[in-house]
């Protein structure tokens, strides 16, 4: 809205067509949640729902257009889905919610009005983009700063995990979440359901210096999000959502899920930014997804399936001897539920667990959707909790979850009947733990898939490939053109 820090905009839900309610965004009110939005035509209450099919009742808008603070044109269809399908018109509404229809037809909707007048130029972006390089750089310039880490002692923030996301080519199988922030389903899942979504790649770990700061270089275009990890490297705060940085983007963050609109910092240049931007050393060459079975398993080899061999129908339900038994009773314990690398095939989901993998993860059979059930794992579980897919969308409280606050890392921490880990396979458990248990360290890893959908993926995969060598090409071309011309030849105007 022109002159005001204001947006119109629809709301719906996440599997709707383009239409929806009409609503004010006030950045000023809020970021979270429903702080901030305000549902108009007429002015009302806008509660927090979870509704998948959100704003479907009653009266339709599409493509609103200002033209002044309270008045607006936009598709509308007064009688909504009662008409299917719905049939807009072109009105002028107010924010009250008067209306006048200004076009409409019998036989076709009329919608995306744009008034016909001048109008300033909106300010042109600076450069952000350099396709000569082939990444960019965070600095986070204090991690204590903002709710994100609020009751954590300063200097307890030790490294920043940061971690990438491979998406999937296709979907192949499928699972389910359910959980405070609704349900879903994930196609081509890589764990059980309420278990990571994508395939997790570690990139590395940035130091975190004195007084909160830290500056590293990320790969361009290239999804990443951050773990604020402890001494043990235990996760103590996780971001919940995901950036991308163009070749050559620099970004400042001033803190922890602080508000976009809060000021940097007045002070001492960071620590970070005296040493200079950082490199991160991937745990592994070449950076790949973490995988249970290459990861966790070898660990359990090592030092628990001497005793963790048995073997049952439901080897996660019934983890009854976690706890650790006196007298007698303990001297007669000899095995527990298993924690082998043996696998059970799932159908549904198309993966094939191994009895550790469900050992921890406790998962119950969960049907949504009309599916057949699948796995789908307890995230607040007696051995180990982590970030489901689907928690609760606010802010999650430091340390609430997670290796940090897992029974399992306490057991093995101190010593299960005499057994004894190394401080880098309990970092390993952790960042498995933190990672929101992920199965597979790549989208084929485990699977037992039929031949038609092995087929199907390799398919989307070459179509993957050829879209990026065609996209490279291009990249390759603007760029000796730009030269040709004179021109600077990486910088991409916005």
């Amino acid at each position: 809205i022109p002159g005001t820090t204001k947006v119109v905009a629809i709301a719906s839900g996440h599997h709707t067509l383009q239409m929806g309610k009409l609503a004010l965004v006030e950045p000023g009110l809020g970021t979270e949640e429903n702080a901030g939005v305000r549902l108009i035509a007429p002015v009302r209450e806008t509660p927090a729902e979870r509704v998948d099919l959100y704003g479907q009742e009653g009266e339709l808008f599409q493509y609103p257009y200002p033209l002044a603070e309270d008045t607006f044109l936009v598709a509308m269809s007064p009688l909504g889905w009662s008409r299917d399908p719905p049939r807009f018109g072109i009105y002028l509404v107010t924010a009250g919610g008067r209306r006048e229809l200004l076009a409409a037809d019998p036989a076709i909707s009329c919608n995306q009005p744009l008034p016909l007048a001048p109008r300033p130029r909106p300010p042109a972006l600076p450069a952000v983009a350099d396709h000569r390089e082939n990444g960019g750089a965070f600095l986070l310039q204090n991690v204590y700063s903002g709710p994100g880490l609020a009751g954590v002692s300063r200097g307890a923030v030790k490294k920043l995990r940061v971690v990438a996301l491979e998406y999937r080519a296709a979907g192949v199988c499928t699972n389910f979440s359910l959980g405070p922030g609704g349900d879903s389903q994930a196609s081509t899942p890589i764990s059980i359901g309420n278990g990571a979504w994508d395939v997790k790649r570690v990139l590395g770990e940035a130091t975190v210096y004195e007084d909160g700061s830290a500056w590293f270089g990320v790969p361009a275009r290239t999804p990443v999000y951050f773990q604020a990890l402890d001494a043990r490297g235990y996760a103590l705060q996780t971001m919940r959502s995901w950036a991308t940085l163009q070749p050559g983007e620099r970004v400042s963050c001033a803190g922890c899920h602080e508000e976009k609109s809060m000021p940097p910092r007045v002070g001492p240049v960071p620590m970070a930014m005296r040493a200079g931007p950082e490199t991160l050393r991937p745990p592994c060459d070449p950076p790949r997804g973490f995988s249970f079975a290459r990861d966790v398993q070898p660990i359990l080899d090592r030092h628990c399936i001497a005793c963790h061999t048995r073997r049952g129908e439901r080897p996660a339900a019934e983890p009854s001897r976690l706890a650790e038994p006196a007298g007698a009773e303990a001297a007669a314990i000899t095995e527990a539920f298993s924690l082998r690398g043996e696998t059970t095939a799932e159908e549904i989901s198309g993966r094939a667990w191994s009895d550790a993998y469900l050992a921890l993860t406790a998962p119950r059979p969960l049907s949504l959707y009309g599916y057949p059930p699948a796995l789908t794992g307890d995230p607040e579980g007696r051995l180990v909790k982590w970030v489901s897919a689907q928690s609760p969308p606010p802010m999650l409280a430091p340390c609430s979850t997670g290796a940090v606050a897992s029974p399992l890392m306490r057991m093995i921490e101190r010593g299960h009947r005499g057994v004894r880990l190394s401080a880098e396979e309990l970092k390993t458990i952790a960042c498995w733990i933190d990672l929101a248990v992920p199965y597979c360290g790549d989208y084929r890893e485990a699977n037992v898939w039929s031949e038609e959908n092995r087929e199907k993926y390799a398919r989307f995969e070459e179509k993957r490939r050829r879209s990026e060598a065609i996209e490279r090409r291009a990249m390759e071309e603007l760029r000796a053109s730009r030269t040709a011309r004179g021109e600077d030849a990486g910088v991409t105007r916005g």
